[in-house]
């Protein structure tokens, strides 16, 4: 039997506060439940942390750069610089910026002492004599009939006396359930973004960007300055509002193609050097890359799988009449781009390419098998414009993504046993509940917030591969429910409205035949009765 079951009591403490103390180097950690308050001390020196730099290298910047009071360790597959105080530690990361170009991460001494510690506001602990232990890292003892899973995730919650105070959760409720309710939603994104709650953010914009930043942190990655241009979407969403028709949401959809199991999207990961590819049919281009075709007929007019392709090319080309009048006659979604002569050469997105050439209206630039890669995907000459991701290591946005999945599988278990119980008016139900939300917002956010470029990592290549890869999936999607025989009458960038009912059979059918994540029926809107 481990210390921990040998001496475990029946007792849980929530983490409720955590404070930093920089004069004595120390960070304060309130334990408490609706019995007891304890809190506890640990040294502590604010850090950020680092990826791709070795220890010693660091090291010797920071001294070059004229700063003392530091320290350099190398740290789980990461490199932590710690400073005395946490104004010192931002002036060196401004420092480092110079000299990196990146700007290192300095998070707040508490969410930052959170993170490393692996903890979270309201997280669950033991007391096992003067230590506290989190339930779910080590073997909860049996006497407690304590639920936990691989997350850590532990069924006993019940901070009301934390929240309500002076009442029992079940009587704020009573008195007035909107006020309740709104402290259990807030405690719950307090915990999944580690900050106090009154410093949750009102906008879900603001949240995504905490959560973010937590994760660029968590994973050593910087913030890269380079010239950032805003990329456009024309996938602005269409309410449903036409009879007949029904709504599927593709927002789940989205985040689940940054993992590894399809794009594996990330700063880290795109144009590798280990997984250049060979040709045009390689398994990591992204479909943002950009293919050189010579056309095989005269003033030639196609629609673009891309429509933020198709708008650039739109703004920057001659001929703006004669697109507009193929756009109004043929009722396209977006400008088609031409006219094209034969033997003219131009850059065309993959898709496009791949589509151009198989129904003979266009040859590749080269007639050689391989493609011309030179300089991270810059264009050379007769090279084509690429732009791939990485095979071999996985990108911490997919390791992002696969854990908030794994978390809401759990949280949506526990949900759900308290939706076929008795017990669903219950702190914990509700604190679940608003947890799984929580998750659920951020997962579906990432790709919004990471093309806008309100975001402190808005990146310009990272935003075009994003939006490409929407483009890519709805291009697909249209395509793939004309061959069925239904009708796409709006795809925005979270939502398409299909005419007819039988929408599900679609979603399914489109996702066993192209191998992607099912969307979801989001709504109907039936047939209005006419009155005469």
């Amino acid at each position: 039997m481990s210390k921990h079951n040998a001496y475990s009591t029946q007792e849980i403490y929530y983490l409720t506060k955590v404070s930093y103390n920089e004069p004595k180097a120390e960070m304060l950690v309130e334990f408490s439940n609706k019995n007891h308050k304890v809190v506890q001390r640990h040294r502590f020196f604010p850090f950020t942390t680092f990826s791709g730099i070795g220890q010693d290298k660091l090291s010797e910047l920071v001294l070059s750069l004229g700063f003392k009071g530091f320290s350099v360790e190398e740290k789980g597959g990461l490199v932590h610089l710690r400073a005395l105080s946490f104004s010192n530690l931002k002036k060196i990361s401004n420092a480092l910026a110079l000299h990196i170009n990146k700007l290192p991460l300095a998070l707040e001494p508490e969410r930052a002492f959170l993170i490393e510690k692996n903890w979270a506001y309201f997280d669950s602990f033991e007391k096992l004599g003067e230590e506290f232990y989190k339930v779910g890292e080590g073997t909860c003892s049996p006497t407690e009939q304590i639920s936990t899973n691989s997350q850590g995730i532990c069924r006993v919650k019940d901070l009301g006396f934390f929240l309500t105070k002076e009442i029992p959760f079940s009587e704020a409720l009573k008195v007035n359930e909107s006020d309740a309710l709104f402290l259990v939603e807030q405690s719950a994104w307090s915990s999944v973004l580690r900050v106090p709650l009154e410093k949750v953010p009102k906008e879900i914009g603001e949240r995504v960007e905490l959560f973010l930043e937590n994760a660029f942190f968590r994973h050593g990655e910087a913030l890269a300055f380079e010239k950032n241009d805003k990329v456009f979407s024309s996938m602005d969403y269409d309410p449903l509002s036409r009879d007949s028709t029904s709504k599927l949401d593709f927002s789940y959809v989205w985040a689940e193609l940054f993992s590894n199991n399809f794009f594996n999207i990330g700063p880290e990961t795109k144009n590798c050097a280990c997984c250049t590819p060979i040709t045009l049919e390689s398994k990591n281009l992204l479909p943002s890359s950009l293919i050189k075709v010579r056309f095989a007929e005269d003033n030639l007019f196609f629609e673009s799988s891309s429509g933020s392709f198709a708008f650039d090319y739109h703004n920057t080309n001659p001929a703006k009449e004669q697109r507009a009048s193929k756009r109004k006659e043929f009722f396209l979604n977006s400008f088609p781009l031409g006219p094209f002569f034969k033997d003219s050469v131009e850059f065309v997105p993959l898709m496009d390419a791949r589509r151009l050439v198989s129904e003979n209206k266009a040859v590749l630039v080269s007639s050689k098998t391989e493609v011309s890669v030179e300089n991270n995907s810059q264009a050379q000459d007769n090279s084509h414009e690429l732009n791939w991701f990485c095979l071999k290591n996985e990108s911490f946005f997919s390791k992002e993504v696969r854990a908030l999945n794994s978390e809401m599988f759990e949280v949506r278990k526990l949900v759900d046993s308290f939706e076929s119980s008795l017990f669903h008016s219950t702190f914990e139900y509700y604190y679940f509940k608003f947890y799984f939300s929580a998750l659920s917002n951020v997962l579906c956010a990432l790709p919004k917030q990471l093309t806008s470029t309100n975001s402190k990592f808005f990146s310009t290549q990272l935003a075009k591969s994003i939006v490409s890869i929407q483009e890519a999936t709805i291009a697909k999607f249209r395509e793939f429910s004309e061959k069925e025989g239904y009708r796409v009458l709006h795809a925005g960038k979270n939502f398409a409205s299909v005419k007819g009912f039988s929408s599900l059979k679609l979603a399914k059918d489109f996702a066993k035949e192209s191998n992607l994540p099912q969307p979801q029926i989001a709504g109907f809107t039936a047939k209005a009765k006419r009155k005469f």
